[in-house]
């Protein structure tokens, strides 16, 4: 009885479609990496924001998948023609959680653009460059290292010891500054190396905790699936 139970349901369209959905992920992760900077970027757009300069009101923001460097410039529109005439198209998302890295970087640019903004109704274009100077100069979990050391071999001087003066600012010498840049140039290789180490042991451990959650699923020929339409545009809506 609870054989031919579960192959009434497993045919019967009904159940299918109101059945409860499972939230737990279906598959391992697949973290990725990249070997070395600028070599692999990850795409998203952001908004809409308040209008600001131009009356741009979205960001397409670019995110390096090595140095975690940040670009964004801002959008009138979000049209395909309107992002160096990229051509649009739907596909099914094979690893949904890889796009992690984009998204955690846009929940950062937008809470730290809101912050900026306070109660202003517009200007959200205007603080994007303090934002993203922000961003590239604070230290990342994942690789222990800032954007902008990872590029240039060294660390920024940030506005705020100019305010209160560190020890580098109060004993900078042209001269030996020069020498000194030169120097952490020949460390660059070795740095980034480091970084790549730090990250891989940290992505180990995100992916460590995430496969313990997956409930992974089999199918055999003559399984009814549901397919995604908005995805799959099987069907005109």
């Amino acid at each position: 009885m609870y054989a031919d139970t579960a192959e009434r349901i497993r045919v019967y369209q009904e159940c299918q479609l109101h059945v409860p959905v499972s939230r737990a992920p279906q598959h391992p992760m697949i973290p990725i990496t990249s070997p070395w900077p600028f070599c692999k970027w990850a795409i998203d757009i952001v908004g809409p924001f308040p209008k600001g300069t131009g009356n741009a009101e979205y960001l397409v923001v670019d995110i390096d998948f090595f140095t975690k460097w940040v670009e964004a410039k801002p959008l009138r529109t979000i049209t395909s023609k309107q992002e160096l005439n990229i051509k649009q198209c739907f596909t099914s998302v094979v690893h949904p959680q890889a796009n992690g890295q984009c998204e955690v970087t846009n929940r950062d640019i937008v809470h730290a653009i809101k912050a900026r903004l306070e109660m202003k109704r517009n200007g959200s274009v205007d603080e994007l460059p303090k934002v993203l100077w922000a961003h590239r100069t604070t230290h990342k979990n994942s690789t222990g290292e800032t954007p902008f050391s990872l590029i240039y071999a060294s660390e920024a001087v940030i506005p705020a010891e100019i305010t209160v003066p560190t020890e580098r600012i109060l004993s900078y010498s042209k001269g030996e500054n020069n020498e000194r840049l030169r120097t952490n140039l020949n460390y660059a290789e070795e740095r980034r190396e480091m970084a790549a180490i730090r990250e891989a042991a940290n992505k180990q451990r995100i992916a460590k905790y995430y496969d313990k959650r997956v409930r992974s699923r089999t199918y055999k020929v003559g399984d009814l699936v549901w397919r995604d339409n908005q995805a799959s545009r099987a069907q005109n809506t």
